[in-house]
């Protein structure tokens, strides 16, 4: 899970040329981390392009993985958000949502956070689909 962030906090770092930091603590003992990753891919891009820098906080133990995405920026009411904004209703609540975990949006005018948390026993958006 920490390599693939870090790829991920690598890539979106290169293409927007804003800092991305990335702390991880514990292993993950999960085997697919594609909706967590996906899922944080968009958090993170949404933090670069609405708020500048973003750092992402990764805690494995043996019952979940979460991954908090956090930004400095002036926040914005989480409950307005548009039926047509599906970067956030699809592409983070509704996806860690189908694969078993939540997605909790925090946010102020001193930022926000997005967590991600899914169960290690959770099965993966292809093996729930299977």
């Amino acid at each position: 899970l920490k390599d693939e962030l870090l790829a991920v906090a690598a890539e979106l770092e290169e293409v927007h040329s804003v800092p991305v930091e990335v702390v991880a603590v514990g292993d993950s003992q999960r085997s697919d981390h594609s909706a967590l990753v996906a899922a944080a891919r968009e958090a993170i891009l949404n933090a670069i392009k609405h708020a500048g820098p973003a750092s992402v906080y990764i805690e494995s133990n043996a019952r979940e993985d979460a991954v908090f995405v956090r930004d400095r920026g002036a926040g914005f009411d989480v409950e307005s958000i548009g039926e047509d904004r599906l970067g956030v209703r699809e592409s983070i609540i509704g996806r860690m949502k189908r694969a078993g975990g939540h997605a909790r949006i925090r946010s102020s005018a001193r930022g926000t956070e997005v967590e991600l948390c899914i169960p290690v026993d959770s099965p993966s958006t292809q093996e729930s689909t299977a």
